[in-house]
């Protein structure tokens, strides 16, 4: 028997109640933290697989860059496309959300996505 510091025996419904408060809790702070239940353009991806998309995304960009550090090192400057890289898929150079090209400037070597929510990838 579950017994308080007042030697009160808790009762099997106090014990349930308690787990309930708990589990709901839980519930409402993973949904507020992780963004689930928000519907797609509403200010973020809604589903885990429009999520992955955009670490996809995230991931094609930090690789790209990684490239060109590496054209640039040999080369003593940018490639004159990001297409002129070696090794790397040529579906890299597309959004993995929205399908449009990866925007590129030639002169600094920079490489960002332009669709909207990726601005800081």
């Amino acid at each position: 028997m579950l017994r308080n510091d007042r030697g009160q025996i808790f009762t099997i419904i106090e014990i349930l109640v308690v787990v309930a408060i708990i589990v709901v809790a839980g519930l409402w702070i993973s949904n507020s933290y992780l963004g689930l239940g928000r519907k797609a353009g509403s200010g973020g991806p809604a589903t885990p697989i429009e999520r992955s998309k955009g670490v996809d995304c995230a991931n094609n960009l930090h690789q790209i860059r990684m490239a060109i550090d590496m054209y640039k090192q040999d080369n003593e400057r940018p490639p004159a496309a990001i297409q002129d890289l070696r090794g790397l898929s040529s579906s890299m150079f597309n959004c993995s959300v929205s399908g449009k090209p990866l925007s590129y400037d030639p002169a600094t070597g920079r490489v960002w996505c332009t669709t909207p929510g990726h601005e800081n990838y």
